[in-house]
């Protein structure tokens, strides 16, 4: 989709900085993985620690897909997941519309309340698309 790489990279390490375990990055490629940019990436991924996941890139225009593993939700009350956005707000659960942004509040307290807002049983999301919580 295009974007700036050097503000990927710049988020990637400051992950690693906060011991962030495990940093995982998704890669949208057209045919393969053998592809000479994914092997780059995964030569990437594998010198800096990375998880690496492929995703196969849906041809809209035929109307084929793929179906992209992840998770389907459900299993709230052992979730120790957050999900921070391209936007930079701190989501307590990637399918609720809940979310508080780091650049306002600072990092620190958008975790504490991101954490204490973690669900017992999540909610749907019914404002945001997936691509906007990073599908």
């Amino acid at each position: 989709r295009g974007g700036e790489l050097q503000a990927v990279l710049n988020g990637i390490g400051a992950a690693q900085q906060a011991g962030l375990r495990p940093v995982k990055i998704n890669c949208v490629i057209k045919d393969t993985p053998g592809e000479e940019d994914a092997r780059s990436v995964a030569e990437f991924c594998m010198q800096e620690g990375l998880e690496v996941r492929f995703i196969r890139q849906m041809d809209l225009a035929s109307g084929t897909f793929s179906v992209v593993h992840g998770g389907s939700g459900g299993h709230c009350a052992k979730c120790n997941r957050l999900r921070l956005t391209p936007e930079g707000m701190l989501r307590p659960c990637l399918f609720s519309d809940k979310g508080f942004s780091i650049r306002e509040m600072g990092a620190e307290e958008a975790l504490r309340r991101a954490v204490a807002e973690k669900p017992e049983k999540g909610t749907a999301n019914h404002v945001n698309g997936f691509y906007n919580i990073g599908g």
